[in-house]
């Protein structure tokens, strides 16, 4: 009995401290200064971009392991059956925010490679390239897109750049709009695609997948920015948490059926980033 008694009061004085500490901590919130909570918030993103240097390191490592769809090799017969499922480049003009012109030219960037894989003209996805980066600022020029610069190259002055101004979301939100279109680009004609990827880059595909995604989680604890795209992802994924833990294991086999399985549910996710 009296154990029962005791076990009463300890309970009843754990729900007052935790009362108590409720209390404090509106107390404490409420009395905040501006300035203070701006501190606050300044070291909380000082320690995740600190963090993320390391992600972008491994990232940067991994970016030239894994395949490159524009350096991919057809056979004549494959030429000549174009794709049928490019973003038409009018649609660059119906763009509004500068979040769909980020989405739109990491779009067309891999389409880009796509229509010289298969011997396209290019030269209005050019221009509409051209015409999106100046429109977003993008951290690097088309020159150097296009020049002979390889892939890792390209990436790591993108990221250095968007650093060096502060807008390091803007590089990952990029980086994530180009995850989404391979994606999409994959699932259009997986049969294609990948016969010609290797179990060995699509390993390092999805390292680098992995990479980016935890590099926006972290961002995503104080940038709303990179909340909102976190808030996408869970809204239009493809796989669940299991399968995605599991992914770096599977055969291309695997990974060739799960994409013609959820066909619609990756282009769904990509049209979804132009909304």
């Amino acid at each position: 009995m009296k154990n029962t008694h005791i076990l009463i009061a300890l309970v009843l004085v754990a729900a007052l401290l935790m009362v108590s500490c409720r209390n404090n901590k509106k107390i404490q919130s409420q009395e905040l200064s501006q300035e203070e909570v701006q501190e606050m918030k300044q070291a909380l993103a000082d320690s995740v971009l600190a963090q993320i240097d390391t992600l972008a390191e491994q990232f940067l490592d991994a970016s030239s392991q894994t395949f490159n769809l524009k350096t991919m090799e057809l056979t004549k017969a494959e030429i000549i059956v174009k794709p049928d499922y490019l973003l038409d480049p009018s649609v660059a003009s119906t763009l509004v925010t500068k979040s769909q012109k980020i989405n739109a030219l990491a779009i067309y960037t891999i389409e880009l490679g796509i229509r010289q894989l298969y011997q396209m003209p290019s030269n209005d996805i050019e221009e509409v390239i051209a015409k999106l980066a100046a429109d977003v600022n993008h951290p690097i020029d088309t020159d150097f897109l296009t020049s002979d610069a390889t892939r890792s190259e390209k990436i790591r002055r993108e990221y250095e750049i968007c650093k060096e101004r502060g807008d390091i979301a803007y590089f990952w939100q990029y980086q994530y709009a180009l995850v989404t279109e391979i994606s999409y680009i994959l699932a259009q004609n997986p049969e294609l695609y990948f016969r010609i990827i290797t179990g060995e880059q699509w390993r390092a595909y999805c390292r680098l997948v992995d990479f980016k995604l935890n590099a926006i989680k972290k961002l995503a604890e104080y940038d709303e920015e990179m909340a909102q795209i976190l808030e996408f992802r869970n809204k239009y994924r493809v796989s669940n948490p299991n399968q995605e833990k599991e992914r770096i294991d599977h055969s291309i086999e695997t990974v060739y059926q799960f994409h013609i399985a959820n066909k619609d549910k990756f282009i769904a996710k990509r049209n979804a980033l132009l909304q």
